[in-house]
């Protein structure tokens, strides 16, 4: 899956930092439109931080709340967005349905129906805007029709979810590396135009059987966020399907058919990827490789490098040296 660091998100361009929740309000209001905006917890204390970059029809913006808030907006109505927790958790809120968002699972907000939506603190989200104009004109490209019926979640562990990551990650490298006045008219259309084919092809629409499919994908999702959160402990399958409510068989089925991969699997890539963001954030002068190998759960260094090895293409000392 692709990585993306909450600190190289419009990594140099100018950061709008706030405490106060009045404040945070009205910049998100001026920048996507009007909601309501309020901690959930009193003992949640603000601290937005956002960075935001347009070009054209596209943009990209980075929002930590900082907090544990309640999100909810009166209509997007003439813009799309596709919102990415870069760590941690959120959720969105469609009449009855709810899509639970993780940095494996997206949310997209409906643009002609009321949702509400709840972030955690510690839950910074790359978000993803593309003028409607602009999706209705490339979904009359791909599909000889402009009118358009999103889901509400992206799975970005799929092919067509990293896809349209790679695809995020490329618009956003040329958008921060040269003014929109010097990029060549014709690479920026491309660029953004590829980027939102990407988006309509890693969708899926609302309809019952992707209702059924969220209902039976929950489980799936609910043991990510499980094993994201006690990654570093000693777990067992059983262990993990207790907590589920689940019998192990089920578990294993369902991960099986979803992801195509067992607890113990699923478990030691969320620990891989733990151990690889650990090391490009290390100091190679205060940090071992073998340090982190044994704080991500993993107590052969020889093992530990094959499988980090085999899962980013480069040894994990190289990784500890960028």
């Amino acid at each position: 899956m692709v990585r993306i660091l909450a600190r190289d998100v419009l990594r140099g361009q100018p950061t709008t930092a706030t405490s106060n929740v009045d404040e945070a309000h009205a910049k998100i209001a001026e920048l996507f439109c009007s909601h309501e905006l309020a901690p959930r917890t009193r003992a949640s204390l603000m601290d937005m931080k956002l960075r935001s970059l347009h070009r054209g029809d596209v943009g990209i913006e980075f929002l930590d709340y900082g907090a544990d808030v309640r999100i909810e907006p009166e209509g997007l109505q003439d813009f799309h967005l596709v919102q990415i927790p870069l760590a941690g958790h959120a959720s969105m809120q469609v009449g009855a349905r709810t899509v639970e968002s993780s940095p494996r699972m997206a949310t997209v907000p409906p643009i002609d129906r009321p949702f509400s939506m709840s972030w955690d603190g510690g839950s910074p989200h790359l978000i993803v805007y593309v003028r409607r104009s602009a999706l209705e004109r490339v979904a009359g490209q791909l599909y000889g029709d402009s009118a358009v019926d999103l889901g509400y979640g992206m799975d970005l562990s799929g092919a067509a979810g990293r896809a349209f990551l790679r695809s995020v990650v490329e618009l956003h490298d040329d958008m921060i590396s040269q003014p929109q006045s010097a990029a060549p008219a014709f690479v920026q259309g491309l660029l953004a135009d590829s980027m939102v084919s990407r988006l309509l092809m890693a969708m899926e629409p609302p309809g019952e059987d992707a209702r059924d499919a969220d209902s039976e994908s929950r489980l799936v999702r609910e043991c990510r966020e499980l094993l994201e959160k006690h990654a570093f402990e000693e777990l067992t399958v059983p262990d993990i399907a207790e907590c589920l409510g689940v019998s192990v068989r089920t578990l294993q089925t369902a991960l099986r058919a979803e992801t195509g991969a067992t607890p113990s699997e699923l478990l030691r890539s969320i620990r891989l990827d733990r151990a690889r963001e650990m090391l490009l954030e290390a100091n190679p002068r205060e940090q071992s490789v073998t340090a982190v190998a044994e704080l991500c759960g993993f107590t052969h260094q020889g093992r530990f490098s094959a499988l980090y090895v085999k899962a980013f293409g480069e040894l994990p000392s190289e990784s500890l040296r960028r």
